[in-house]
């Protein structure tokens, strides 16, 4: 065979594989809409049988129940087919160009074995659980764990389309996959030298706990430095931690079991229908009427185009709860204006970017939602709400203050516009019905009228009404919003699945004792051990995204600072505005980079600007943290 025969032939393969993955990653798109849309349906047969009926049926909680956990499996298999899983690829960016093939080598063949070891964990449980049933439809639960299964087929499938694509690139070598496989290799045989070492033996029965804190951290970090998926160096790290306490035999089995109940919790279905509202309101409109509404309010300052932006975060984080979207919204309408104004525009990136993470203290929040579910519900969803008010406001203040000194010092001068009566009233009455979604999800919670997982499908509901009213959504943008939700969600809650056998496995090994008794060690001052943990937040913010941030230290750090007497709601508080501070600060800096990209600004333009307001937001964290009355005034007022 001729060598351009051959070539030709790899080239028809390849094309192959990726139509396959191009109808596989379709064909996974309609499923896991469709399984949002039944989703979305049950809950809101669910609002309506208590409502209505005063009678919940049990069949839809069933069927919400397993029906998340599928989505959090699938459509985290799906995120890998479709590259949006989190990762940290500094490493990458930074090398050579051949070694950051071998380094995306590396993290398709690592993710692959993951999604291989999945695939069995899936399988063992399927023969494992078969006997056991379901309370309502009586299905066996074997049958849904298959789930992880299809999980990692979906993963290996992903992976192997990655392979093809990196080895087709001209700077490709054969070599350098086989470099990968002898290094790997290679670490496998010193690690497992190692295991035999009289030091080991003595570090596994005499050191366990310290052991098992250095293997976890130590694996996670490796991971992480060199890009791998997040969510990947998760598990990973939990199954080598593991490996330290349990037998080969049943590893698998147990890692699998304990990511499928990571999942299985009811709680979790506020978090994808949360944002899913907020995605069906950003459509309608929604961003416009609050930026009215913002320069209504702003107006008057020197600067008022920042004071509006940081108004209109405000605002339109209480409805997305996500920076990112805050600062691609709202930035999207400012900047242009800006641009025509002439207003300093890496001052203009950074008031964006600064502001955009309120909305995840001001509720509703799906980061306060994911914090309540991971300390077992101590801190309840609408204790959180209430208690994110004053510290997310005390957030947007640091960032209005220092926009009101730059503007004065620059001489702008406030707006001239004068609004009569009838345009104010008119702007409010536009804006009135999106801000209404906010007082009924949290008035019904607080007047006992439905659950925090009822007010996400309330939520849901009311935003799609307020979307036909305004006649504003087609059939494709909705699917395409059913879509964003999946992948979202997916992200998330396989980062929570992945998550909680790293969690399971830190309370095996003791470990969040032992970060206790290190952290007791230095002061058994509270509030010397807030800050020294709010100094670790801070560092970890900076190279991690919140969401794996908040999986990995919240079962460390909440059991230390609640035995020392701190509320777990305050707490709460101090962990969100910590890491909410990190997507604003590069490397890992999300908003930032979506905040320079709109408004066309390099980082380091903006960065001179966002230091003094990045002080001020940091002296409101110590006051939050220092001063807990800041934080549980409201929750107290309300007797919560």
């Amino acid at each position: 065979m001729s060598e351009s025969t051959v070539i030709r032939s790899q080239h028809n393969g390849s094309c192959a594989l990726q139509n396959a993955g191009h109808y596989l990653n379709k064909l996974l798109g309609y499923f896991l809409v469709g399984l949002l849309v039944a989703m979305t349906i049950a809950i809101a047969y669910q609002i309506t049988s208590r409502f209505v009926f005063n009678s919940p049926s049990k069949y839809t909680q069933e069927f919400l129940r397993y029906a998340l956990i599928w989505l959090g499996l699938l459509g985290g298999g799906y995120c890998f087919i479709a590259g949006r899983h989190l990762s940290l690829p500094i490493l990458i960016e930074k090398a050579s160009a051949q070694n950051a093939i071998r380094l995306m080598l590396f993290n398709a063949l690592v993710t692959l074995v993951f999604g291989l070891v999945f695939c069995i964990a899936g399988f063992q449980s399927y023969l494992d659980n078969q006997a056991m049933k379901t309370a309502m439809f009586q299905i066996p639960v074997g049958i849904l764990q298959l789930g992880m299964a299809i999980s990692g087929l979906m993963i290996i499938a992903a992976q192997a389309i990655e392979l093809s694509r990196i080895l087709r690139q001209k700077t490709t070598r054969v070599t350098d996959l086989l470099f990968i496989g002898l290094v790997v290799f290679a670490v496998v045989l010193v690690i497992w030298g190692l295991t035999q070492t009289a030091t080991f033996q003595y570090l596994v029965s005499y050191q366990l706990e310290m052991f098992s804190l250095f293997v976890l951290f130590a694996v996670f970090f490796i991971f992480l430095i060199l890009g791998t998926p997040i969510a990947i160096g998760l598990a990973f790290s939990g199954l080598f931690t593991l490996a330290l306490q349990v037998d080969f035999a049943p590893l698998f089995p147990t890692a699998g079991q304990t990511i499928f109940n990571g999942l299985d919790s009811f709680g979790f279905l506020a978090l994808p229908f949360f944002i899913l509202a907020g995605s069906i309101m950003n459509q309608t409109g929604l961003a416009r009427r609050l930026i009215d509404l913002a320069m209504l309010i702003g107006g008057k300052v020197p600067g008022s185009l920042w004071q509006s932006n940081v108004v209109a975060n405000a605002l339109f984080g209480t409805l997305s709860g996500s920076g990112i979207a805050s600062a691609s919204a709202i930035g999207g309408i400012i900047t242009p204006v800006a641009k025509e104004k002439n207003y300093d525009m890496p001052m203009t990136a950074a008031v964006n970017a600064a502001s955009a993470p309120c909305g995840m203290l001001i509720p509703p929040s799906g980061a306060l939602i994911v914090y309540s579910l991971i300390t077992g519900g101590s801190a309840s969803i609408i204790s959180l709400f209430i208690a994110g008010y004053i510290p997310g406001m005390i957030m947007a203040f640091a960032v209005m203050i220092s926009a009101y000194f730059y503007a004065k010092k620059l001489g702008y001068q406030a707006e001239n516009t004068t609004t009569n009566w009838a345009e104010k009233f008119t702007i409010l009455s536009r804006a009135l019905p999106s801000l209404l979604l906010v007082v009924i999800v949290i008035g019904g919670i607080l007047g006992g009228l439905f659950t925090a997982i009822e007010a996400s499908g309330v939520a849901v509901l009311y935003s799609l009404l307020l979307a036909l009213a305004y006649r504003s959504l087609s059939f494709k943008a909705l699917f395409n919003i059913f879509l964003e939700t999946a992948i979202v969600s997916g992200v998330i809650l396989f980062l929570i699945a992945c998550s909680g056998m790293m969690s399971w496995t830190m309370t095996f090994a003791s470990i969040p004792d032992t970060v206790g008794q290190l952290l007791t060690g230095f002061s058994e001052s509270k509030y010397v051990v807030l800050l020294l943990i709010v100094v670790v937040l801070l560092v970890v913010g900076v190279f991690m995204d919140m969401s794996p941030a908040m999986l990995i230290f919240t079962p460390i750090f909440f059991p230390v600072v609640t035995t020392l007497g701190v509320e777990p709601v305050h707490f709460g508080i101090i962990l969100v505005y910590a890491l909410a501070l990190g997507v604003v600060t590069p490397p890992v800096g999300t908003v930032l980079f979506v905040a320079c990209s709109i408004s066309d600004q390099k980082i380091a333009a903006v960065i001179k600007p966002l230091l003094p307001i990045f002080a001020l937001q940091l002296a409101g964290l110590l006051l939050v943290t220092l001063f807990p009355a800041i934080s549980m005034f409201l929750p107290h007022l309300f007797g919560l």
